[in-house]
Protein backbone atom coordinates (compact mmCIF):
# COMPACT_ATOMS: atom_id res chain seq x y z
CA UNK A 1 0.00 0.00 0.00
CA UNK A 2 1.26 3.23 -0.70
CA UNK A 3 2.17 5.80 2.23
CA UNK A 4 0.39 8.98 2.35
CA UNK A 5 2.66 11.97 2.40
CA UNK A 6 2.75 15.71 0.84
CA UNK A 7 4.27 16.40 -2.96
CA UNK A 8 6.37 19.33 -2.99
CA UNK A 9 4.14 20.88 -5.31
CA UNK A 10 1.02 20.24 -2.78
CA UNK A 11 3.33 22.33 -0.14
CA UNK A 12 1.05 24.97 1.58
CA UNK A 13 3.51 28.21 1.95
CA UNK A 14 3.70 29.61 5.73
CA UNK A 15 2.66 33.12 6.04
CA UNK A 16 5.05 35.39 7.70
CA UNK A 17 4.04 36.80 11.01
CA UNK A 18 5.18 40.35 11.36
CA UNK A 19 7.40 40.84 14.52
CA UNK A 20 5.85 42.62 17.07
CA UNK A 21 7.38 46.36 17.22
CA UNK A 22 9.78 47.24 20.11
CA UNK A 23 8.89 48.24 22.77
CA UNK A 24 11.13 51.62 22.63
CA UNK A 25 9.04 51.87 19.03
CA UNK A 26 5.24 52.09 21.24
CA UNK A 27 4.53 55.64 21.40
CA UNK A 28 4.33 57.29 25.79
CA UNK A 29 0.35 57.06 25.54
CA UNK A 30 -0.02 53.17 25.27
CA UNK A 31 3.18 52.28 27.55
CA UNK A 32 1.85 54.10 30.16
CA UNK A 33 -1.30 51.62 29.94
CA UNK A 34 0.36 48.69 30.30
CA UNK A 35 1.51 49.30 33.79
CA UNK A 36 -1.34 50.62 34.69
CA UNK A 37 -2.75 47.03 34.41
CA UNK A 38 -0.43 45.21 36.87
CA UNK A 39 -2.08 43.76 39.75
CA UNK A 40 0.24 45.56 42.80
CA UNK A 41 3.40 46.89 43.59
CA UNK A 42 5.57 44.05 43.09
CA UNK A 43 4.44 43.54 39.32
CA UNK A 44 5.77 47.38 38.73
CA UNK A 45 8.68 47.11 40.98
CA UNK A 46 9.71 44.23 38.43
CA UNK A 47 8.43 45.83 35.28
CA UNK A 48 10.61 48.72 36.78
CA UNK A 49 14.00 46.62 36.58
CA UNK A 50 13.55 45.04 33.08
CA UNK A 51 14.94 47.62 31.35
CA UNK A 52 15.25 51.60 31.35
CA UNK A 53 12.46 52.19 29.13
CA UNK A 54 9.91 50.48 32.10
CA UNK A 55 11.98 51.76 34.67
CA UNK A 56 10.90 55.54 33.10
CA UNK A 57 7.47 54.41 32.77
CA UNK A 58 7.04 53.26 36.02
CA UNK A 59 8.64 56.39 37.68
CA UNK A 60 5.84 58.25 35.87
CA UNK A 61 3.88 60.16 38.59
CA UNK A 62 0.95 59.26 36.75
CA UNK A 63 1.39 55.21 36.59
CA UNK A 64 2.95 55.20 40.48
CA UNK A 65 -0.03 57.59 42.09
CA UNK A 66 -2.01 53.75 41.06
CA UNK A 67 0.00 52.01 43.75
CA UNK A 68 0.14 54.31 46.23
CA UNK A 69 -2.52 52.61 48.09
CA UNK A 70 -1.07 49.00 47.48
CA UNK A 71 2.57 49.70 48.94
CA UNK A 72 4.17 49.20 52.21
CA UNK A 73 4.12 52.92 53.49
CA UNK A 74 7.90 54.30 54.76
CA UNK A 75 6.72 55.29 57.89
CA UNK A 76 9.30 57.31 59.66
CA UNK A 77 8.03 57.85 63.04
CA UNK A 78 5.32 60.13 64.70
CA UNK A 79 4.91 63.37 65.78
CA UNK A 80 2.86 64.31 68.80
CA UNK A 81 1.81 67.60 70.32
CA UNK A 82 1.44 69.15 73.35
CA UNK A 83 -2.51 70.99 73.23
CA UNK A 84 -0.81 72.89 76.86
CA UNK A 85 -3.27 74.84 79.15
CA UNK A 86 -5.87 75.09 76.03
CA UNK A 87 -8.23 72.46 74.01
CA UNK A 88 -6.56 73.34 70.82
CA UNK A 89 -2.83 71.71 69.30
CA UNK A 90 -2.23 75.12 67.48
CA UNK A 91 -1.55 76.90 71.33
CA UNK A 92 0.97 74.98 72.24
CA UNK A 93 4.60 74.80 70.27
CA UNK A 94 5.73 71.45 72.27
CA UNK A 95 6.21 68.82 69.88
CA UNK A 96 7.59 65.25 70.36
CA UNK A 97 8.62 62.63 67.48
CA UNK A 98 8.89 58.97 68.45
CA UNK A 99 10.90 57.04 66.31
CA UNK A 100 9.74 54.30 63.99
CA UNK A 101 12.32 51.09 64.10
CA UNK A 102 12.99 50.63 60.96
CA UNK A 103 15.72 48.17 59.46
CA UNK A 104 16.03 50.33 55.92
CA UNK A 105 18.46 52.65 56.03
CA UNK A 106 17.15 55.50 54.41
CA UNK A 107 14.47 55.35 56.97
CA UNK A 108 16.70 55.30 59.71
CA UNK A 109 18.73 57.89 58.58
CA UNK A 110 15.36 60.41 58.21
CA UNK A 111 14.60 59.60 61.66
CA UNK A 112 18.06 60.57 62.84
CA UNK A 113 18.56 63.93 60.78
CA UNK A 114 14.93 64.75 60.39
CA UNK A 115 14.32 68.18 61.82
CA UNK A 116 10.80 67.49 63.24
CA UNK A 117 11.24 69.96 66.01
CA UNK A 118 11.70 72.81 63.56
CA UNK A 119 15.11 73.85 64.76
CA UNK A 120 16.95 74.44 61.51
CA UNK A 121 14.08 74.99 59.70
CA UNK A 122 11.48 78.36 59.23
CA UNK A 123 13.14 81.11 61.13
CA UNK A 124 11.43 83.63 62.81
CA UNK A 125 12.05 86.93 64.59
CA UNK A 126 12.19 87.44 68.16
CA UNK A 127 8.71 89.33 69.67
CA UNK A 128 6.34 89.64 72.13
CA UNK A 129 5.43 85.78 73.16
CA UNK A 130 2.02 87.34 74.35
CA UNK A 131 1.54 87.36 70.04
CA UNK A 132 2.68 83.83 69.89
CA UNK A 133 5.66 83.95 67.47
CA UNK A 134 6.59 80.22 67.53
CA UNK A 135 5.57 78.07 64.62
CA UNK A 136 3.15 75.51 65.88
CA UNK A 137 1.90 72.40 63.75
CA UNK A 138 -0.77 72.06 62.18
CA UNK A 139 -1.21 69.60 59.99
CA UNK A 140 1.03 66.52 58.22
CA UNK A 141 0.89 64.80 55.18
CA UNK A 142 2.71 62.86 52.32
CA UNK A 143 6.06 64.22 54.15
CA UNK A 144 5.36 67.62 54.82
CA UNK A 145 3.96 70.12 58.01
CA UNK A 146 1.91 72.65 57.70
CA UNK A 147 3.12 75.46 60.70
CA UNK A 148 1.34 78.73 61.44
CA UNK A 149 2.18 81.57 63.61
CA UNK A 150 0.98 84.59 64.87
CA UNK A 151 -1.96 85.71 67.18
CA UNK A 152 -4.32 84.59 64.03
CA UNK A 153 -1.78 82.42 62.16
CA UNK A 154 -1.34 85.14 59.78
CA UNK A 155 1.56 83.58 58.47
CA UNK A 156 1.77 80.36 57.08
CA UNK A 157 4.50 77.76 56.07
CA UNK A 158 4.92 74.14 54.59
CA UNK A 159 8.19 72.39 55.57
CA UNK A 160 9.62 69.39 55.05
CA UNK A 161 12.16 68.44 58.09
CA UNK A 162 14.14 66.15 55.65
CA UNK A 163 15.31 68.44 52.72
CA UNK A 164 14.55 71.80 54.73
CA UNK A 165 12.45 73.19 51.93
CA UNK A 166 10.11 75.35 53.08
CA UNK A 167 7.27 77.58 51.19
CA UNK A 168 5.90 80.29 52.94
CA UNK A 169 2.68 82.31 52.55
CA UNK A 170 0.14 84.31 54.39
CA UNK A 171 -3.62 83.81 55.57
CA UNK A 172 -6.15 84.37 53.00
CA UNK A 173 -8.27 87.26 52.74
CA UNK A 174 -10.78 85.80 55.06
CA UNK A 175 -13.64 88.34 55.73
CA UNK A 176 -13.58 87.84 59.48
CA UNK A 177 -9.79 88.78 60.34
CA UNK A 178 -9.80 88.34 64.32
CA UNK A 179 -11.19 84.65 64.08
CA UNK A 180 -8.55 81.90 63.82
CA UNK A 181 -9.04 79.67 60.59
CA UNK A 182 -9.50 75.83 60.85
CA UNK A 183 -6.61 74.37 58.50
CA UNK A 184 -5.93 71.07 56.61
CA UNK A 185 -2.76 69.86 54.28
CA UNK A 186 -3.49 67.25 51.15
CA UNK A 187 0.14 66.33 49.52
CA UNK A 188 0.81 64.68 46.50
CA UNK A 189 3.06 62.34 47.11
CA UNK A 190 3.81 61.60 43.69
CA UNK A 191 5.53 65.14 42.23
CA UNK A 192 5.70 66.44 45.88
CA UNK A 193 3.00 69.29 45.72
CA UNK A 194 0.65 70.55 48.14
CA UNK A 195 -2.50 71.85 48.89
CA UNK A 196 -4.02 73.68 51.83
CA UNK A 197 -7.43 74.34 52.78
CA UNK A 198 -8.84 76.87 55.00
CA UNK A 199 -11.80 77.46 56.93
CA UNK A 200 -13.15 80.07 59.00
CA UNK A 201 -16.89 80.23 60.66
CA UNK A 202 -18.53 83.49 61.74
CA UNK A 203 -21.29 85.03 60.71
CA UNK A 204 -20.43 83.25 56.99
CA UNK A 205 -18.74 80.41 56.49
CA UNK A 206 -15.92 81.01 54.05
CA UNK A 207 -13.53 78.17 52.64
CA UNK A 208 -10.29 78.91 50.34
CA UNK A 209 -7.35 76.73 49.18
CA UNK A 210 -3.97 77.28 48.40
CA UNK A 211 -1.87 75.16 45.86
CA UNK A 212 1.68 75.14 45.82
CA UNK A 213 1.10 74.46 41.95
CA UNK A 214 -0.35 78.35 41.31
CA UNK A 215 0.81 80.25 44.67
CA UNK A 216 -2.37 81.18 45.14
CA UNK A 217 -5.80 81.28 46.82
CA UNK A 218 -8.97 80.08 45.52
CA UNK A 219 -12.44 80.25 47.16
CA UNK A 220 -14.42 76.71 47.52
CA UNK A 221 -17.90 76.97 46.81
CA UNK A 222 -20.25 75.22 49.38
CA UNK A 223 -23.12 74.35 47.30
CA UNK A 224 -26.05 73.29 49.55
CA UNK A 225 -23.99 71.79 52.88
CA UNK A 226 -24.39 73.48 55.52
CA UNK A 227 -22.36 72.57 58.82
CA UNK A 228 -22.28 73.72 62.01
CA UNK A 229 -19.01 74.54 64.08
CA UNK A 230 -18.81 74.43 67.69
CA UNK A 231 -15.67 75.63 69.64
CA UNK A 232 -12.82 74.91 70.00
CA UNK A 233 -11.63 74.57 66.90
CA UNK A 234 -10.15 71.97 65.22
CA UNK A 235 -7.71 71.57 62.17
CA UNK A 236 -9.01 68.89 59.24
CA UNK A 237 -7.03 65.45 59.15
CA UNK A 238 -6.09 64.00 55.58
CA UNK A 239 -7.09 60.65 54.71
CA UNK A 240 -5.92 59.94 50.93
CA UNK A 241 -7.95 61.95 48.27
CA UNK A 242 -10.67 63.34 51.08
CA UNK A 243 -10.05 66.48 53.69
CA UNK A 244 -12.37 65.94 57.19
CA UNK A 245 -12.96 67.77 60.10
CA UNK A 246 -14.08 66.14 63.64
CA UNK A 247 -17.03 67.75 65.53
CA UNK A 248 -16.48 68.98 68.69
CA UNK A 249 -19.76 68.72 70.05
CA UNK A 250 -19.50 65.82 72.40
CA UNK A 251 -23.56 66.44 74.12
CA UNK A 252 -24.77 65.61 70.63
CA UNK A 253 -26.10 62.33 70.34
CA UNK A 254 -24.70 61.75 66.82
CA UNK A 255 -21.27 62.71 65.00
CA UNK A 256 -21.18 64.40 62.05
CA UNK A 257 -17.66 64.77 59.68
CA UNK A 258 -17.20 67.41 57.25
CA UNK A 259 -15.85 65.56 54.21
CA UNK A 260 -13.83 67.57 51.34
CA UNK A 261 -13.48 65.41 48.29
CA UNK A 262 -10.06 67.14 46.57
CA UNK A 263 -10.82 65.24 43.55
CA UNK A 264 -14.03 66.72 43.13
CA UNK A 265 -13.84 69.58 45.49
CA UNK A 266 -17.48 68.49 46.45
CA UNK A 267 -18.52 68.76 50.23
CA UNK A 268 -20.53 66.31 52.53
CA UNK A 269 -21.23 65.75 55.55
CA UNK A 270 -21.54 62.44 56.87
CA UNK A 271 -23.28 60.88 60.06
CA UNK A 272 -20.91 58.25 61.79
CA UNK A 273 -22.11 54.72 62.41
CA UNK A 274 -20.82 54.92 66.13
CA UNK A 275 -22.16 57.08 68.89
CA UNK A 276 -19.96 60.00 70.06
CA UNK A 277 -16.74 59.61 71.94
CA UNK A 278 -15.27 57.01 69.59
CA UNK A 279 -11.64 57.44 68.30
CA UNK A 280 -11.61 57.16 64.38
CA UNK A 281 -10.04 58.44 61.00
CA UNK A 282 -11.57 58.76 57.11
CA UNK A 283 -9.87 56.50 54.88
CA UNK A 284 -9.17 56.21 50.87
CA UNK A 285 -9.89 52.59 50.31
CA UNK A 286 -10.57 52.41 46.11
CA UNK A 287 -10.81 48.15 46.79
CA UNK A 288 -14.09 49.48 49.10
CA UNK A 289 -15.50 52.10 47.05
CA UNK A 290 -13.63 55.20 48.47
CA UNK A 291 -14.49 56.53 51.12
CA UNK A 292 -13.96 54.39 54.44
CA UNK A 293 -13.97 55.11 58.63
CA UNK A 294 -11.50 53.40 61.13
CA UNK A 295 -13.05 53.22 64.48
CA UNK A 296 -11.96 52.33 67.52
CA UNK A 297 -14.57 51.04 70.85
CA UNK A 298 -13.48 49.48 73.73
CA UNK A 299 -10.15 48.14 72.13
CA UNK A 300 -11.63 46.99 68.70
CA UNK A 301 -10.46 48.35 65.83
CA UNK A 302 -13.72 48.37 63.24
CA UNK A 303 -12.95 49.29 59.67
CA UNK A 304 -16.33 50.43 58.22
CA UNK A 305 -17.54 51.09 54.48
CA UNK A 306 -20.73 51.89 52.72
CA UNK A 307 -23.66 49.53 51.96
CA UNK A 308 -24.62 49.69 48.30
CA UNK A 309 -28.02 48.14 48.93
CA UNK A 310 -28.78 51.13 51.63
CA UNK A 311 -26.26 53.85 51.41
CA UNK A 312 -25.76 52.71 55.23
CA UNK A 313 -22.51 51.82 57.07
CA UNK A 314 -21.37 48.22 57.64
CA UNK A 315 -18.41 46.87 59.64
CA UNK A 316 -16.44 45.33 56.73
CA UNK A 317 -13.45 43.90 59.31
CA UNK A 318 -13.39 43.81 63.04
CA UNK A 319 -9.73 43.58 65.17
CA UNK A 320 -9.91 42.62 69.00
CA UNK A 321 -6.99 44.10 70.23
CA UNK A 322 -6.64 42.77 73.08
CA UNK A 323 -7.67 39.11 72.32
CA UNK A 324 -5.47 39.20 69.43
CA UNK A 325 -2.47 40.33 70.69
CA UNK A 326 -1.86 39.38 74.15
CA UNK A 327 0.97 41.26 75.24
CA UNK A 328 -1.34 44.19 75.10
CA UNK A 329 -3.42 42.97 77.37
CA UNK A 330 -0.66 42.19 79.71
CA UNK A 331 0.36 46.64 79.05
CA UNK A 332 -3.38 47.26 80.02
CA UNK A 333 -3.35 45.21 83.18
CA UNK A 334 -0.05 46.77 84.32
CA UNK A 335 0.50 50.22 82.95
CA UNK A 336 -3.44 51.03 82.37
CA UNK A 337 -3.47 51.55 79.11
CA UNK A 338 -6.96 51.68 78.82
CA UNK A 339 -7.44 54.30 74.97
CA UNK A 340 -6.95 53.79 71.72
CA UNK A 341 -6.53 56.59 69.91
CA UNK A 342 -7.04 55.53 65.68
CA UNK A 343 -4.65 58.38 64.09
CA UNK A 344 -4.80 57.15 60.58
CA UNK A 345 -5.21 54.33 58.14
CA UNK A 346 -3.02 54.33 54.94
CA UNK A 347 -2.95 51.40 52.24
CA UNK A 348 -4.08 48.96 54.75
CA UNK A 349 -2.06 49.97 57.90
CA UNK A 350 -4.16 51.42 61.03
CA UNK A 351 -2.08 53.90 62.91
CA UNK A 352 -2.75 53.98 66.53
CA UNK A 353 -1.82 55.44 69.78
CA UNK A 354 -2.45 53.26 73.51
CA UNK A 355 -2.24 55.43 76.67
CA UNK A 356 -3.68 55.94 79.78
CA UNK A 357 -4.71 58.97 81.78
CA UNK A 358 -2.51 57.74 84.74
CA UNK A 359 1.05 57.81 82.82
CA UNK A 360 2.61 60.00 80.78
CA UNK A 361 4.15 57.03 78.36
CA UNK A 362 2.24 55.90 75.52
CA UNK A 363 2.38 52.98 72.92
CA UNK A 364 2.21 53.80 69.09
CA UNK A 365 0.84 50.61 67.39
CA UNK A 366 0.99 49.87 63.65
CA UNK A 367 -1.75 47.31 62.33
CA UNK A 368 -2.28 45.77 59.36
CA UNK A 369 -5.42 45.12 58.63
CA UNK A 370 -5.10 42.58 55.97
CA UNK A 371 -2.28 39.90 57.99
CA UNK A 372 -3.27 41.13 61.30
CA UNK A 373 0.14 41.53 62.49
CA UNK A 374 0.91 44.40 65.21
CA UNK A 375 4.22 46.13 65.48
CA UNK A 376 4.63 48.25 68.84
CA UNK A 377 6.63 51.42 69.30
CA UNK A 378 7.52 52.41 72.67
CA UNK A 379 7.01 56.00 73.50
CA UNK A 380 9.00 56.95 76.81
CA UNK A 381 7.91 60.88 76.77
CA UNK A 382 8.46 62.56 80.10
CA UNK A 383 5.27 64.76 79.89
CA UNK A 384 1.60 63.55 78.09
CA UNK A 385 1.27 64.57 74.66
CA UNK A 386 -2.32 64.65 74.47
CA UNK A 387 -2.59 67.17 71.36
CA UNK A 388 -3.24 66.56 67.66
CA UNK A 389 -0.52 63.10 66.41
CA UNK A 390 0.61 62.47 63.22
CA UNK A 391 2.16 59.23 61.38
CA UNK A 392 5.03 61.01 59.58
CA UNK A 393 5.99 59.39 56.21
CA UNK A 394 9.22 59.85 54.01
CA UNK A 395 8.37 61.07 50.82
CA UNK A 396 10.20 59.09 47.93
CA UNK A 397 10.66 59.91 44.60
CA UNK A 398 8.80 56.88 42.41
CA UNK A 399 12.10 55.12 41.75
CA UNK A 400 13.49 54.91 45.37
CA UNK A 401 10.27 54.13 46.63
CA UNK A 402 10.71 51.29 44.49
CA UNK A 403 13.62 50.39 45.39
CA UNK A 404 12.67 50.93 49.06
CA UNK A 405 9.71 48.21 48.52
CA UNK A 406 12.21 45.44 47.24
CA UNK A 407 14.39 46.06 50.15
Amino acid sequence: MKRWGRSGRDSVKKSKTRPAPPVAALPDHLLEEIPRRLPDMASLLSAALACKTWGRVASDPDVFRRYLCLRSPPLVGFILTDRGDKPTPFYAPDVCFVTASSRHPKLAAAASDGDFHFVRGPAIDDGNPRYRNEWRLRGCDGGLLLLARGRYSEELAVYDPLTRNITYFTKPDLPHRWYNARYAIIADEADASFRVVAIQHGEDVTADVFSSQTKEWATITWGTVWYIFACPCKDGIAGGQFVYWRPNAKHENKEEILVLDMRTMAWSVITAPFPPGDSYCIADMAEHGGLCIVSSEDQWVKLWVRDHNNGGWVVKKEVSLLNQFGYLKKLRRDQWMKRVRILAMKAGYVYMEFWSIRKTNSYLLVLNMNSTKLQIICNNADKPYRGAAFPFFMRLAPEDDLKLQDA
